[in-house]
């Protein structure tokens, strides 16, 4: 089975956490970024990492990014390069392109050239807010490709003080464990020796079908396709 193949651009907080995200997953990913500081925290962590500057038409075409699968484009505070990098990804032919705004109008310009999916992190914290008060287990429910689903969620009483080894979700579900949060401290990457605690926000990777499977087997139902693990 052919992997997916993902570009981002833009290593912010949310870049770099999706990336490692996606790389956890088994997800090819190239990592584009003009930061060389950036770029060498991530490369451990992605398929392969670029330092340049990703609004230079010619570095885009010299870059051969018209096989990936799906384009998300993070950088929202740089108005211009978000549109510009948006629309060359688009013009490529990129299956699906996703892209950061900074507020409406961005996100109206973006929609525009035809970005398919469009991120304004007021709407997703509004979007988070109605998960908590809806299904307070499950905080957020992300999508970046029809296979592929990202969800945090507090911590299920059966994890709670177990060990990530202990659990072996990557075997036993095909899931992984990618970020924690834990109070004020943000644990990327978790080391298998790193237990859980009742409080912990997790975020979880998987497979649509392995997400729904884990959330069967921790509930014994499914609704709606939304986890609601206990």
């Amino acid at each position: 089975m052919k992997k997916n193949q993902y570009v981002v651009f833009g290593l912010g907080r949310f870049g770099a956490a999706l990336t490692k995200a996606l790389y956890n997953y088994g997800a090819e990913v190239l990592v584009v970024d003009k930061d060389e500081d950036k770029i060498n925290e991530i490369s451990p962590y992605c398929t392969h990492a670029v330092c340049m500057d990703a609004t230079d038409e010619h570095n885009l075409e010299r870059l051969g990014i018209n096989n990936m699968d799906v384009a998300i484009v993070c950088i929202a505070s740089n108005v211009e390069a978000s549109i510009f990098i948006s629309l060359l990804c688009k013009q490529i032919g990129i299956p699906k392109v996703m892209s950061k705004a900074s507020n409406e109008r961005h996100k109206l310009v973006l929609e525009r050239i035809g970005v398919d999916t469009v991120l304004i992190p007021e709407e997703a914290m509004g979007e988070r807010l109605a998960s908590m008060l809806v299904k307070p287990n499950v905080v957020e429910i992300m999508t970046l490709a029809d296979s592929f689903r990202m969800i945090e969620i507090r911590t299920p009483k059966r994890w709670v003080d177990k060990t990530l080894i202990e659990l072996n979700l990557r075997n036993t579900e095909r899931v992984n464990i990618v970020v924690i949060k834990r109070g004020d401290e943000i644990i990327t990457s978790p080391a298998g020796d790193c237990k859980l605690e009742a409080d912990d926000l997790i975020v979880v990777a998987g497979s649509v079908d392995d997400i729904k499977r884990l959330s069967n087997k921790a509930t014994g139902k499914a609704v709606d396709d939304k986890i609601d693990i206990q």
